[in-house]
């Protein structure tokens, strides 16, 4: 202990040292005292620009419910695409018509029978892309159904009635 007493520091510490010893004791009273800093940070989520919660559409809920395990959620969410599809607003048709797309690859054949349906109703720039994959399914009533949906949309064209 005598020992201790008898080392003094020196007089004049360098201010180089004496900064860093400062930030040192500085930076460990600031993290000692916060706890965890990460947990005085708001989550993401609530930073308005950066965790801005997105939009959810009708169309994504349908999307959604389209890769349910059940067939008649997925018919339904069809269904509900194929009243979608008639509304005035453009944005609204080109996605239902996207939705609609992937429920003509579905592994049902009647859901997709029931999308080319309704993909078929739908103005040609929205539809015929889906309609055209839709004509390399492996099962040859859907791909039937495609030119007879196509027959009567072009028939409908040519007589206004």
């Amino acid at each position: 202990m005598r020992d201790l007493l008898q080392h003094k520091l020196p007089e004049q510490v360098s201010t180089d040292a004496r900064r860093w010893l400062v930030l040192l004791l500085g930076s460990i009273l600031l993290l000692g005292a916060s706890g965890c800093a990460l947990r005085t940070i708001p989550p993401i989520r609530y930073v308005p620009i950066f965790g801005k919660e997105k939009d959810i559409t009708t169309t994504h809920v349908l999307a959604k419910a389209l890769k349910d395990r059940d067939l008649a959620v997925r018919a339904q969410a069809v269904k509900l695409l194929g009243i979608l599809s008639q509304s005035t607003n453009k944005k609204i048709k080109k996605a239902s018509a996207q939705v609609l797309g992937i429920a003509a690859k579905d592994s049902d054949p009647g859901i997709r029978l029931q999308a080319i349906e309704i993909l078929g109703k739908m103005e040609e720039k929205y539809g015929n892309k889906f309609l055209l994959n839709a004509l390399k399914d492996p099962n040859p009533f859907v791909r039937e159904r495609v030119l007879q949906v196509l027959n009567e949309r072009q028939s409908q064209l040519s007589n206004p009635s």
